[in-house]
This record gives C-alpha cells, sequence and structure tokens, in this order.
C-alpha cells in the first residue's frame, strides 16, 4: 500500500510542478522582451546621444555636471572623458563606457575609481549599453561604485527617449499549455510514478526473502581508492611564474577581457589579436589617439605588457599603419 501511495504522490506532484512551471515560463517571458529591446536601442545611439541620455537620467537623481570655463554648455565633453557630477556636497565621476565592445572589463571600472579619487569625487557610477564581465565585486567592495548596464539603464532613461523602439504587448489568448505538451507532462508524470513504486517496493521487501548470496557481504572486495598508490605529477603540473596563469585557457580568457577593455577607449572602434604577441587596434577617427589608455589596460596582465600594439587608421584614412609598445621585451 505505501509504494503506492508513494507513487501516486510523485505522479500527481511532478505533472502539477511541470504544468505550472510551463505556464509561468510562458507568461513570463514577454515581459523582459521590452527591456532587452530597449538595451539594444541604447547600444545603435551615437555617444554623445548617450552621455545625453544618461545626464537627463542623473538629473532626475539631482545630480548636475560640473561645468569648467572650457567645458561645452551641455557639460559633454567632446574627447569623450569622463562627467564630474554634483548633488548638493557630495561629488560623483560619471564614466559612459560606450562602444563597439558590448563588454566592460573590470580594469575598465578600477581606472575609473581611481580617476574619481584624484578628481575628489566620492561616488562613481559606470553605465554601458552592454553588460559588466569578469571579477568586479572587489572594486565595488573598496570603492563606492555604481555599475548600470544596457537593461537596468533602460527604464530610467526611457521617459527622455521621442520614440522608444518597443514591442507593443499582445495578450494572447494560448497562455495554455498546448494538448500535445499536455500529453507529455503527464506521460513523464506516469513514468516518474512507475519508477518510485518500484523503488519503494524493493525497499521495503524483507531480507528473508533475498537470496542468500545477496546477503552475504562478498568476500573479495576492491581495495580503498585511498591505499592506491597515488599517480605522479606530470611535467604540466609544475608550477608557473608569479603573476602569469599555466593554463592556456586562462591565458586565452586574460587576452579576451584586456581586448575587450581596449574596444571600450574612446576613439576605438574594436580590438582584436591578430597573433601571440600583436594586439590590433581599429581606430574610429584618423585624430584618435589612444595609445597611452591602453597601456594601462595591458601592463594589468604581465604577460601582455610588452605587446606590440598595431594602430589602424579608419578605412578609406591616408595615414599609415603604427606600430607602439608599452615596455620592451
Amino acid at each position: 500500500m505505501i509504494p503506492f501511495l508513494i507513487a501516486l504522490l510523485v505522479f500527481v506532484g511532478v505533472g502539477a510542478g511541470l504544468t505550472v512551471w510551463l505556464r509561468g515560463g510562458k507568461n513570463a517571458a514577454p515581459q523582459s522582451e521590452p527591456v532587452r529591446r530597449g538595451a539594444e536601442q541604447l547600444a545603435q545611439l551615437r555617444w554623445r546621444d548617450f552621455a545625453r541620455l544618461v545626464l537627463q537620467a542623473m538629473h532626475g537623481r539631482g545630480y548636475n555636471p560640473v561645468i569648467g570655463p572650457e567645458d561645452p554648455p551641455d557639460g559633454i565633453p567632446s574627447d569623450g572623458s569622463d562627467i564630474l557630477l554634483k548633488r548638493a556636497d557630495e561629488l560623483a565621476l560619471l564614466s559612459c563606457q560606450y562602444g563597439t565592445g558590448a563588454t566592460v572589463a573590470p580594469q575598465v571600472v578600477a581606472s575609473a575609481a581611481t580617476k574619481a579619487s584624484l578628481h575628489g569625487a566620492s561616488r562613481v557610477i559606470v553605465v554601458t549599453p552592454g553588460r559588466f564581465e569578469g571579477d568586479i565585486a572587489d572594486i565595488v567592495a573598496n570603492h563606492q561604485v555604481e555599475l548600470i548596464d544596457g537593461e537596468t539603464l533602460w527604464p530610467e532613461v526611457r521617459p527622455y527617449v521621442a520614440r522608444p523602439e518597443e514591442p507593443v504587448p499582445v495578450t494572447s489568448p494560448s497562455a495554455a499549455i498546448p494538448a500535445k505538451t499536455q500529453a507529455f507532462v503527464w506521460l513523464g508524470a506516469a513514468l516518474a510514478g512507475t519508477l518510485a513504486f518500484v523503488a519503494v517496493d524493493g525497499l521495503t521487501q524483507s531480507p528473508d526473502s533475498l537470496p542468500s548470496e545477496a546477503v552475504a557481504p562478498q568476500a573479495n572486495t576492491a581495495p580503498p581508492a585511498a591505499q592506491r598508490p597515488a599517480a605522479a605529477p606530470s611535467a604540466d603540473e609544475r608550477p608557473a611564474q608569479p603573476g602569469v596563469p599555466a593554463d592556456t585557457r586562462e591565458l586565452d580568457q586574460r587576452r579576451k577581457e584586456a581586448a575587450n577593455a581596449v574596444a571600450t577607449l574612446f576613439g576605438v572602434s574594436r580590438a582584436l589579436w591578430s597573433s601571440q604577441s600583436t594586439l590590433m587596434v581599429y581606430l574610429s577617427s584618423e585624430n584618435a589617439d589612444p595609445f597611452n589608455d591602453i597601456c594601462p589596460l595591458l601592463e594589468q596582465y604581465p604577460e601582455l605588457a610588452a605587446s606590440r600594439i598595431q594602430l589602424q587608421p579608419p578605412e578609406g584614412s591616408d595615414k599609415q599603419v603604427r606600430f607602439k609598445q608599452c615596455r620592451a621585451y
């Protein structure tokens, strides 16, 4: 009787649980779609238009840009640098990380925190239409840093967008699960109930009904794994140099993080590694010279500090390709 009751409970629980989960998934999925579309719309703006939207959102929080004698009237710098904000007696540094790179690396956030200290700002606000990656928890814990990605930013700037391109929500009467899917759900629940019945029925059998060979312990057992001799360490397990990981996958990840960080700099269209020691940096304009900002990002990694930097001018430009190096080998 007990195995039957347990099997019945498993059948009802699995079937009802899957039904609720499927219905909840159908209703919850469309709610995040407008936010995702809004974040994509922000990524299509020019840097100045994006910075203007962010400033309007900051004004809604009570912040106003600190405009110097040589600054533009709207407080948005023409060179894409950070913006100093003031609210009462509080100074905050606003860093708009915008570019074709969809991610912001921890090194960029750390650089913004350092610039905030130099300007006497007690708070850092880093905004991007993309997303943040890597381990930024330590930086946020040591500094008063607020990170705003595209999906978080969209609800705050949406009132200032003239025609937000959001899909019109459609109320579909087909929120119910299709009959075929419902049949598969309860078929799976029946299978789970059958397996539960077999398992419980086997556990409740009396030991006297089992064969004597199954009750008696085996005489010959394999030696415990702990008593087996340990394998000798291979040559690949030798300790690596200090500061440089030995794992090639981790090295590739560090190279990717460095390239993504460079791609977010002002004046940089994109950045990629053409070889193990050459970073190609595609410039968005002829007058852009982000070399001084690239070096601190590469010097975060000892194995990349001496990499060759190839500054590629925009397509159609008369300027020649430049090769530079932050540190000699």
